[in-house]
């Protein structure tokens, strides 16, 4: 039996294996457009979408992409109908706008060429485009009113910590103040002195006529017991900052001594200082001395009565909180 004679082999490469090229193409090209996709670039994503589209299937290096639908950009960029939303989809929404921003409004190199392109553009084309991207400047505005209204919210918080503050140092003063009354109270020395405060200090006024001579800033004798006992009770704010104020009334001083009533007034407050140091225990830092004369009145200086009350030695103590600021602004 005669064999069957073999078909010559045909030249080229096998059919299957066209078709296998064809589809590694095709899956080399998927995979380069999922990473193109994946970069942040919203240039050529867009330049990308546009190539898509079944009216205009080109991509261009450097001029411009026509389209039956949408505006022409510049730089092959594009405004697709629809485009925002895809932009969205992928998360680059805001960087898309800002780059049409960019292109619109530069004079760089991209829209020169577009210029030399297509000379006859309408004008009417790139308001158009404008109007559909926000501009820089209803971005700042934005921007300035978010500003203002997060200091005023600051500001609205300040003033909130500041009336806490208060009422806090208020509510200080206010213990300190039952404080001290029982301890004058108990040292028999409530009627010699007049007690106020505030939401910074407990003030004590001590009348200059017990104190002081007309004239003079030496502490008097029969003076010494009493100055004993409101020693024995800064002892017990040694802590806290004290203040301690000369006042006169507005009657010229006579006296050779001292050049003015304000020199009389700081002279008493610091012999005052040095004697409640020199019979207590306490911070030199934290004590202040200091003069006013005659221009922070209590009373009337038209009367005996009102001179009386003006000419005084004023103790301020200070609560927690206001210590802490001033000593806070020494350091």
């Amino acid at each position: 039996m005669a064999k069957r004679k073999e078909k010559p082999a045909e030249e080229g490469s096998p059919a299957w294996m066209a078709t296998f090229s064809d589809l590694m193409n095709l899956l080399l090209c998927f995979f380069v457009l999922l990473f193109a996709s994946s970069t942040t670039d919203a240039e050529k994503i867009m330049r990308i979408v546009a190539s898509f589209n079944p009216d205009s299937f080109s991509i261009m290096e450097a001029g411009s992409i026509s389209l039956t639908e949408g505006q022409i950009i510049s730089g092959g960029v594009t405004q697709l109908p629809g485009i925002e939303s895809f932009m969205e989809h992928i998360g680059v929404a805001t960087e898309a706008k800002g780059n049409n921003n960019e292109n619109a409004n530069s004079g760089a190199d991209v829209g020169e060429d577009y210029k030399d392109t297509s000379p006859e553009e309408p004008q009417d084309i790139t308001e158009e485009f404008d109007s559909h991207n926000p501009s820089d400047k209803d971005t700042t505005e934005q921007m300035t009113a978010e500003s203002t209204e997060s200091e005023e919210k600051v500001e609205l918080s300040n003033e909130e910590l500041r009336e806490q503050a208060k009422e806090l140092g208020e509510q200080q003063s206010a213990e300190m103040y039952d404080e001290i009354s029982e301890i004058a109270e108990s040292y028999d020395i409530d009627d010699r002195i007049v007690m106020d405060y505030n939401s910074q200090y407990v003030s004590l006024d001590l009348n200059g006529a017990i104190l002081f001579d007309a004239g003079a800033a030496d502490i008097r004798k029969d003076a010494t017991m009493f100055m004993q006992r409101i020693a024995s009770v800064l002892e017990k704010y040694k802590d806290c900052m004290i203040e301690i104020e000369g006042h006169t009334d507005n009657i010229p001083i006579s006296s050779g001594k001292y050049e003015s009533n304000r020199y009389l007034s700081t002279a008493r407050a610091n012999k005052v200082l040095e004697f409640v140091e020199d019979n207590a225990e306490l911070i030199d830092k934290n004590m202040k001395a200091s003069g006013y004369g005659e221009t922070r009145p209590v009373a009337s200086n038209a009367t005996e009565e009102g001179r009386a009350k003006n000419r005084r030695v004023t103790i301020k103590i200070h609560n927690q909180i206001s210590t802490s600021l001033q000593q806070d602004a020494m350091e």
